[in-house]
């Protein structure tokens, strides 16, 4: 899966436990792992979510989405996932470019400091 497709439910909702009488813990599997600057975006970004489902009701842990649903409110909480998906993907998408420099700088920052730590290092090598 590529970057301009962003990532994608995979499949259906799924009651994965019974957590009391006509309530589960739901899981909706994802098209691939989010990288944490998405799972940022997903919980960040949304704009005028349902106050009685947050974004931060959702756990996102590796590939999957879980929230705590009762029968009837799953088609609509599904709904409200996908909607924080996609939102989560438009803003990945428009900030690609910052994001990449972002990561090309942490690296030059980084490998400054490891050319600092060598010559330091050397110098104090016949000590």
């Amino acid at each position: 899966m590529t970057m301009s497709e962003g990532t994608k439910r995979a499949g259906p909702p799924q009651a994965i436990q019974k957590l009391r009488e006509d309530f589960y813990m739901i899981q909706i599997t994802l098209s691939e792992t989010p990288s944490a600057d998405w799972k940022r975006l997903f919980y960040e970004t949304q704009q005028s979510p349902s106050p009685d489902f947050l974004p931060r009701a959702v756990d996102i842990s590796g590939h999957v989405i879980r929230f705590r649903a009762d029968s009837a409110s799953v088609e609509a909480k599904t709904a409200w996932v996908d909607r924080w998906i996609d939102r989560a993907n438009q803003k990945e998408a428009s900030m690609g470019g910052k994001l990449d420099e972002e990561r090309r700088r942490r690296r030059e920052e980084h490998q400054l400091e490891l050319q600092e730590l060598a010559a330091v290092n050397a110098r104090w090598e016949k000590i």
